[in-house]
Order: structure tokens, then sequence, then C-alpha cells
């Protein structure tokens, strides 16, 4: 899940975050009980524009290179959330979240580029065909509980399962459509439009604000839309082995809180989607008016400040009509897949895919996470951990994580690049802080119910050093 906690909640050490990427990892979690008080991630990633520094200001500057425009926001603000073993090898967890995603696909360039400033001389004699590209955001608060199971455990093969089912409470959304704009613009920077099909427009429950249609300052969270459902589930194998008790820091021996040799994972999470009604400044346009002349567009679509604005400068130019009923916005589905391996030295290194499955949703819009793949490295022991990942995305971007935890704290970035450098194009951090207790060596490491006294000796399996060092087996 590179753009949440990345690092982090692909540790069994992540606990209840960690569910979000892997339901299935609250079985057998190191955690007889893991409680986070409050956590937050923030991720914004584009191609489009970064931001410049000067001795009198700070704005973005927008990139002038050639290829595909994209735009990936991620922001949660969690509540109270936890977890706790219980009896039989099973484990319950419940998250809450209020959740803002956006997701801007495939834009072509030129029109991105040039928006707002075809008047400007780069820009003059020139001309774009066939401009498109998606864009789709939504806010929503969300209820998770969790229930995962210990399958199977011979002492050498152990097998994972886990599920969460999600009650989604959206808040808002907006999109944005672009199908066909194709223009050229004169040496005197008017732009004559040669096509304009795109659509455009935000759920109902946004009216009244003055950003939308109406006069109301956008000072308050939009009101709540009804009740929606989403879900995730995965599965978990782990090639358990025989590990030497290590110490903890007073030198007492201690059983160890990961005792798998390696383990692969598979998931699906965020599989669901919105329904929302067309706000009443919602837009289409199927083509132009037939007497449009050649018209200064920075002039045109200069000092907008609402989706009525927009309604009514596009009219001036294309033929448009507004939206009605219902449409629908995907929850951002992907398909989660790892390998993580212990050293067995508090070192692990890990490989996580993230592949996105919005393409096979019937919603109206996407959102979505890109495609990307995080290696993985850590050091990790109790209560301490450093995480180093490295994130690459479908464009070819890549990130270098840093993330430590101490106690009950968490605290990292998803791109530390972006803290660094003087021009950056992405923003991103993340932090929980929780409350938690460590099962190894308990007298009961599960919470409900009386101790099993000596029945929780674990059977002893083969030292690793006379099994076959393979990574696989």
């Amino acid at each position: 899940m590179g753009q949440s906690f990345n690092g982090y909640i692909h540790s069994d050490f992540s606990g209840i975050i960690g569910a979000q990427f892997q339901p299935a990892n609250l079985a057998g979690s190191p955690y007889k009980y893991d409680i986070s008080l409050v956590n937050a991630n923030y991720f914004l990633t584009n191609n489009i524009a970064y931001i410049k520094s000067t001795e009198t200001n700070r704005g973005f500057v927008r990139y002038l290179n050639d290829g595909q425009r994209f735009l990936h926001s991620n922001i949660t603000l969690g509540g109270i959330s936890g977890m706790a073993t219980l009896r039989g090898d099973e484990s319950l967890g419940f998250t809450y979240r209020m959740r803002a995603h956006g997701s801007a696909i495939d834009f072509s360039p030129e029109f991105i580029t040039q928006m707002g400033r075809f008047t400007q001389p780069q820009f003059l004699n020139s001309q774009a065909t066939n401009q498109s590209g998606k864009f789709a955001t939504a806010l929503w608060r969300e209820y998770g509980l969790t229930y995962a199971k210990i399958l199977k455990d011979d002492g050498f093969h152990r097998w994972k399962a886990g599920a969460t089912f999600k009650l989604i409470n959206p808040r808002g959304s907006a999109f944005l459509d672009i199908q066909d704009i194709s223009y050229s613009t004169d040496n005197s920077g008017n732009t004559d439009l040669t096509n304009a099909e795109l659509a455009f427009g935000y759920s109902a429950n946004l009216n009244s604000f003055e950003q939308f249609d109406g006069t109301e300052k956008l000072d308050r969270l939009p009101d709540l839309i009804g009740n929606h459902f989403g879900f995730d589930f995965g599965l978990v194998y782990e090639r358990v082995t025989f590990w030497e008790a290590s110490k903890d820091e007073n030198g007492t021996n201690r059983n160890r809180d990961i005792d798998y040799e390696f383990k692969l994972s598979a998931s699906i999470t965020d599989v669901g989607k919105m329904k929302f009604q067309y706000g009443s400044a919602s837009t289409q346009s199927i083509g132009l008016l037939g007497n449009v002349n050649a018209e200064n567009l920075d002039t045109l679509f200069s000092g907008i400040a609402s989706f009525r604005g927009a309604a009514d400068s596009l009219a001036t130019v294309s033929q448009t009509s507004s939206l009605n009923g219902e449409y629908t916005v995907s929850l951002p589905t992907t398909l989660n897949l790892g390998y993580d391996y212990n050293f067995g030295n508090d070192f692990y290194l890990g490989a996580f895919a993230r592949i996105d499955l919005t393409s096979l949703s019937k919603a109206d819009y996407r959102l979505n996470y890109q495609h990307s793949l995080t290696i993985s490295p850590r050091w990790e022991k109790e209560k301490k951990a450093i995480y180093a990942p490295l994130y690459i995305n479908q464009q070819g971007a890549f990130h270098l994580g840093l993330a430590v935890r101490y106690g009950a704290f968490t605290l990292g970035t998803q791109s530390l690049g972006s803290l660094l450098s003087s021009e950056p194009n992405t923003g991103s951090f993340f932090f929980s802080i929780n409350i938690s207790q460590l099962k190894a060596n308990a007298k009961k490491p599960y919470c409900f119910g009386p101790s099993r006294g000596t029945s929780m000796t674990n059977t002893k399996r083969t030292p690793i050093y006379k099994r076959k060092k393979w990574v696989f087996f």
C-alpha cells in the first residue's frame, strides 16, 4: 500500500494500521492488543506542477515537458481504532477513519499545461487535438470491522485469512471528464476551439456552498449522504521456523514476536462504490455553438470561482446541458501482493506490489491508486523500528521513504526527497500513536477468557540450521 503508511504498514508490528493493507495479518499478530489513539496519513504526488520558492513569494509552476499527466492525493485521519487477539487463533479489529482521495488519470499534456495562459509566447501559433483526461475526488467517513483467523498451523506451515466489512458514509464528491478538447492558437493569443466534449460536476449536498452553486462559506464538513458498504479480504501463508529465544533489554529470555522465515500475502482492498445525486451546476458539453469565433480563452475563463461560473462561461462557446439523476464513484479497489523475508536478526526485507483494479468497476467515475512496487527493508525489535521503503509507481517516479517507531509513537514520510528538494512535486507524512502489549512470553497472550496454563507451550520446530537455506522452500 505504497501511498499509505509506507514501510510501516507492511510490518506485523503495525497492528491495527496494517489491517488496511492485509486484514489477515491480525491473526497471529505479535500483539495481545493494539489500540491506535489517533493516526494520520497524507500523500500527494503529481507531474503537473511543482512548488517554487523565491525571495518574495512561493507558488506552483507547471511543467512544460511532454508526457501524460497524473495527480494522486490520499489523506486519512483515523480516530480510536484497535485490535485484540482472542482464544482459538482468532482476532478482531475495529477502525474509524475520515478519508479524502483524489485521482487524475492520463491527462493530455498540452491543454493542462496551456490552460489559463494561452497568450504566453511559448504557446502562440500552436495547436492541440484530442486532449482528454479524467479526475475524481471524494470525501467519506468509514467504519471497519475486521475478523481474522489462523486456518492451519502444523508447526511449519501457517495459513491465515481475514476480512473487513466497511460502513461508508460519503460527505461529497466532484469530477471532471474531458473526452475531447481540440483547438489552435494564433500569434495574437486568440484560440479557435474546434471541439469541446467534456463533463464536470459534484454531489448535490454541496449545492449550498459558494464554490459550487450557493452562497454559504465552506467552513464546515458537508452533510453525510446515506450508507454504503465496502469490504477487504486477504490470505497469508507463512513458513514458520524455530528461532532461539531472544533476550530483552534486561537480559531475560523471551519468545520471538515474529516467528516466520518468510511469508506470502495477497489481499483485495476497498471493494465497493458510493452513490451520489448530481449537483445543480453539474454540466456536460457535447459540441461547439455554430457562431463561435476565435476567443481569448484566458479572458473568457478568468475569474471563475465556482462550478456555476464555469458552467455559465462554457455555455457561451459550447452546447451544454445539465446533468441530472445519480452517479457512482468507485472506492480505490486494489490487489495487494507481498513477500517478506525474516533474516532472524531483527532485519526484514519485503517486496510489495499494488495493482489498480478499478478498471473492472462499473462505476461512472473512479478513485484509484497507481500501480506501484515497494521494496521495504526494515529493522524492528519490540517497541523500536526503522523503516526505509523505496517506492516506484507506474509513471516511473521513485520515492525513498523513512520512518521510525519508538514506544507508542510512529512518525514517517513516504518521500524523503520531497522534504529536501527545493522544488518538490510531492508532499507526504504519516504518524500513529498506539497503546499496545506484545504477547511474547505473556502468561495469557489473548484477551478475554481464562489462561490456558501450560497448554500454550509451542511445539518445538526444526532449527533453521538443519533446514534448507532457500528463500522460498
